[in-house]
């Protein structure tokens, strides 16, 4: 038989979590965050699935005008940056349909269909394109990728 000492360390935490945690008044938020922070964000997902096209079609036409094989490696390009838009562009549709009662659950399963149908794409574009080159593909579709954090940054 075992005799503890001291208090089970589950009650600690259980104590802690039901004190009362007071929110952010207007003013205290701005001190903390500045008054920009409040403004709403003129970034909306449809802009961002626009700015990762554009950013595809541009790194898609580089990659064909500059590379030594041009076409190989502007398709390559631009199906890497596709399999970044095509995906961002469902999960922005589906929120868009679900702007009226957005869920936590309702975004998880966006993201997870996202990340599934990303994998797809990718196993669909080197299964089926034979003129793969891997390079351009990979940095397309990290320009992409990466385009959602600068839109996310102008705000």
């Amino acid at each position: 038989m075992v005799v503890r000492d001291r208090q089970d360390p589950w009650e600690d935490d259980a104590e802690r979590e039901e004190r009362v945690v007071d929110p952010l008044s207007r003013d205290d938020a701005v001190k903390l965050l500045g008054e920009r922070a409040l403004r709403p964000s003129r970034m909306t997902p449809g802009k961002v699935v626009l700015a990762q096209a554009v950013v595809t079609l541009l790194s898609a036409m580089a990659w064909a005008i500059f590379a030594r094989e041009h076409a190989p490696y502007g398709w390559s390009a631009l199906f890497g940056g596709a399999v970044c838009v095509i995906p961002s562009g469902f999960f922005a549709l589906r929120l868009w349909m679900s702007r009226a009662q957005p869920t936590v659950g309702g975004l998880v399963a966006g993201e997870a269909i996202k990340v599934f149908s990303t994998v797809a794409l990718f196993v669909l574009v080197v299964v089926l394109y034979r003129d793969l080159r891997w390079v351009p593909m990979l940095v397309t579709f990290l320009l992409a990728l990466k385009t959602y954090w600068v839109a996310l940054a102008i705000r």
